[in-house]
């Protein structure tokens, strides 16, 4: 009934809106006998629709939805939570099936070898996996991580397996033998660790298993599965290596779900310890249902005491003789029902994406924020309280962070299976979302589909696309293989208000008609995600979509239409790099995002109209060289001055590789508010003083020709840096030392140069956990170059990542003087070592 309301509004606001003004003396004539036309309908209707807002008006003072909306201050990602999935420190039990199974793994016997974690759904074989592959994967000469779905798209995920290796990807227009073929090829010499996550049957193990070669190098593969017939498989029946995953005993349950709630195991309250006891044995020792019910506990939405009786009594007493994958539904059901209204839409939202999909905040949150789920107050920004849902459904370990950033933000995250599960049985009862591979699945539902998900696979063929009527569709995501996708005419979803199409495949040269959108009134949200061989065609004349408040198109190929800046509400505008925009950008004065601006496609009255959008906080400048600039001076001067008015910028990305070194070194601060700088690509022949005023920022990342003592010092300053990359030209005249103190709170540190001529004096960078560098050995040992000395100062240091370049007995020699620095480490912190090709390398960094 809501929906059917909600149309019938937007349509009629629709009619009596339209504006006549530019029409002829017959049209307008016409123009206002439809109108009237309309308006005696619209009577007609007026009482039935006027009893069914009173019900519903009486409906949401009755259940108090307002009430259930947080207003509160922006909820952060909890550090309890963060230290789960960040640190290996804070997984509970794995530290022996991890070690028993590297000790399998890391054997003498120089042939091929698979082992296969089994074990149901929730105890954890993902995690265990990956715990694996962290530890030892730097000792392969290649290695890479993939999930499997139930219906996967095996030409995806070998080229997927390929873009980990380094190598190129395949289009689907390729046979599967093909890419087979070229997998095994970059295999067959290599050491190399394959993890393949979540196999659900043997026909896909028997084609993954043609691409790995027995090539007598020590090779390993390691499998998961839920199926001990497809783990037999796999090990080639031999049970021996076979791992089969056990619940966590008594003492591990309890230290997993006292530290997720109170951060400590010997922080729990005295009272709280009887009724525990009880709560974890329900769990039956399960990881995913203990992070489940401990995540339910430390984010109470009533009094502790009354959370604590309520999830004790809630939870089923027949967990201990039922079942463990009916128990796990039954705790994933009890979060589920505990979650506040708002944030129950939300959650059932995400089923729209397919199996092991990574979901990336800043879209969900955008998406929510279309659909009209975020509710905020009067002076809340909508996109920090969406923010903050998502925080919340991370809190409540609803949703799995898969990128955490350096400042525990989560930056993407996914479902564990058996959670969508969950989200599609829940959303299928209330009508909220439909999930198909085939339109044919449809017919008769036209009136009850609302938000539709389609998900092609391998080999489904859409032929009821173009017969199938669905008139109130607001929202359609569509998922898949390129060749497999039948579009349905656009301009038939006339109330659709979101359109998401993800090609999951590296396409083949394909062109991708979007022209129907033009009249779609409803139209807010546009997002396409393929790769640079896709042709995208807008509407010529997209103006008409006066509600559009973003455009999402980070690849391909497209043409912008000249009257996109005369779009009121848009907010976000992603468009590829090498893409023009029509002169007038200043009217677009809503913009909050804008990536990617190109300055060599764009007119310098374009770039001096940048300034004119003052509500921008994030924006990222490139250059992709596809025109040359004549006259650079001018061009930076112009783009310096517009910078300088964006008050409100907080991202700020500007990629245009050999440009004046110091162009930009007289910049007056954009912003104070700047909390990321990425310059990484733009010279400096210093460190510009400007950036020690940048007092919030978080991610900094500089090229600069020369780095002094007062250039570390001023960057040492920065309360919040979190993240620091440096580029330097050439070779540093002298040590670049780090000293006491400095970097109180940085985590990443990334240095590229010609020699690590770096010192770590003890007590510098005390948060450190990851150290990246890269330079040439060229030389090594005659030209006075040596490792950084005092690595074993970086206490908190966790994983050291080197690319050498230069000849192979040089880089060995780089290699050996490195790790014997890195061995004075306490920590021992995990070291992997890449070669770069000389001239690769050279083209960098070099003079």
């Amino acid at each position: 009934m809501a929906y059917e309301i909600e149309d019938w509004i937007d349509e009629a606001m629709h009619h009596l809106t339209k504006d006549d003004s530019n029409s002829g003396f017959i049209s307008k004539i016409i123009f206002r006998l439809n109108r009237m036309r309309t308006q005696n309908r619209m009577a007609n209707q007026i009482n039935e629709v006027k009893t069914r807002v009173v019900e519903m008006s009486h409906r949401h003072k009755r259940y108090k939805l307002d009430a259930s909306i947080s207003t509160s201050d922006y909820t952060a990602i909890d550090p309890r939570l963060c230290a789960l999935y960040a640190d290996a420190e804070a997984l509970v039990g794995m530290d022996g099936p991890r070690d028993e199974i590297t000790k399998w793994l890391m054997g003498a016997d120089q042939q091929l070898m698979v082992v296969s974690v089994l074990g149901i759904g929730g105890l954890g074989k993902t995690a265990l996996a990956n715990e694996v592959y962290k530890k030892i994967g730097g000792q392969f000469d290649c290695h890479a991580f993939i999930s499997i779905s139930q219906k996967p798209d095996i030409v995806r995920i070998l080229s997927n397996i390929l873009s980990q290796l380094g190598k190129e990807t395949f289009t689907p227009s390729c046979e599967i033998h093909g890419v087979l073929n070229n997998l095994r090829e970059n295999l067959q010499d290599k050491r190399y660790l394959i993890i393949i996550d979540d196999l659900w049957d043997k026909s896909a193990w028997d084609i993954f298993r043609c691409a790995l070669p027995k090539n007598n190098h020590a090779s390993r593969v390691i499998t998961t599965t839920r199926i001990e017939k497809v783990a037999m498989e796999c090990c080639s029946y031999r049970c021996e290596f076979i791992y089969k995953m056990k619940p966590l005993n008594e003492h591990d349950s309890r230290r997993l779900f006292f530290n997720r709630i109170f951060g400590s195991e010997n922080a729990c309250p005295e009272r709280f310890k009887g009724v525990s006891t009880g709560i974890l044995q329900r769990c039956g020792g399960l990881p995913l249902a203990i992070v489940s019910v401990s995540s339910l506990l430390a984010n109470p939405a009533t009094s502790v005491d009354r959370q604590w009786e309520y999830v004790s009594n809630s939870l089923s007493d027949k967990f201990g003789i039922m079942p463990a994958l009916d128990g796990m539904r039954n705790i994933l059901h009890l979060s589920y029902k505990n979650l506040p209204y708002h944030l129950k839409t939300c959650f059932l939202y995400l089923g729209i994406y397919p199996e092991d999909y990574i979901i990336r905040k800043s879209d969900v949150v955008r998406q929510w924020i279309t659909e009209g789920f975020v509710h905020k107050a009067q002076v809340q920004d909508a996109e920090d309280v969406a923010g903050s849902y998502f925080n919340e459904l991370v809190n409540r370990s609803m949703i799995l962070p898969t990128d955490i950033d350096y400042q525990n933000n989560v930056v993407s995250c996914k479902l564990h299976d058996m959670m969508l599960d969950l989200i599609l049985y829940e959303a299928a009862e209330e009508k909220f979302i439909t999930v198909t591979d085939n339109f044919s699945t449809l017919l008769g539902l036209h009136n009850s589909v609302h938000r539709l998900s389609l998900q092609y696979d391998n080999g489904n063929h859409d032929t009821a696309a173009a017969t199938t009527s669905l008139t109130h569709l607001r929202s359609l995501a569509i998922f898949g293989n390129s060749k497999y996708m039948h579009m349905h005419p656009l301009s038939d979803f006339k109330f659709l208000r979101v359109l998401i199409i993800v090609f999951s495949d590296a396409v083949h040269q394909m062109s991708l008609d979007l022209t129907g959108i033009r009249q779609l009134f409803q139209l807010r949200y546009v997002k396409i995600e393929a790769n640079i061989h896709v042709q995208i065609q807008l509407p010529a004349q997209i103006q008409e979509l006066k509600l559009l408040e973003s455009i999402d198109i980070e690849w391909g190929s497209v043409c912008i239409p000249p009257d996109i800046v005369h779009l009121p509400h848009l907010i976000h505008l992603v468009i590829p790099e090498g893409t023009g925009l029509p002169d007038g950008i200043g009217n677009l004065k809503s913009l909050i995002t804008l990536r990617s601006f190109d300055l060599g496609e764009n007119s310098l009255h374009n770039i001096r109209s940048i300034r004119e959008l003052t509500n921008l906080r994030d924006l990222n400048l490139c250059y992709s060289g596809k025109n040359v600039v004549s006259n650079m001076e001018t061009w930076i001067d112009v783009l310096r001055s517009s910078l300088e008015k964006l008050s409100n910028l907080k991202y700020l990305h500007l990629y245009w590789p050999d440009t004046c070194e110091n162009g930009l070194c007289s910049l007056n601060p954009p912003s104070r508010h700047l909390q990321r700088l990425e310059m990484a690509y733009w010279w400096f022949s210093k460190v510009p003083k400007w950036i020690g005023g940048l007092h919030e920022l978080h991610v900094l990342k500089l090229a600069v020709k020369e780095v002094s003592d007062d250039d570390i010092t001023l960057l040492a300053q920065l309360p919040y840096l979190t993240n620091l990359g440096l580029r330097m030209r050439g070779a540093p005249k002298q040590k670049i030392i780090f000293y006491k103190k400095a970097f109180p709170v940085l985590r990443y540190f990334k240095f590229w140069c010609r020699t690590p001529c770096l010192v770590f004096e003890a007590g510098a960078m005390p948060e450190l956990k990851r150290l990246k560098l890269r330079f040439s050995a060229r030389g090594w040992g005659k030209s006075g170059a040596t490792a950084p000395s005092g690595i074993e100062h970086l206490l908190g240091l966790q994983e050291i990542f080197l690319e050498i370049g230069g000849l192979r007995d040089e880089r060995r020699a780089a290699e050996l003087a490195l790790q014997n620095a890195i061995d004075m480490h306490s920590g021992r912190p995990s070291v992997k070592v890449v070669s770069c090709p000389h001239t690769q390398f050279h083209s960098d960094i070099s003079d």
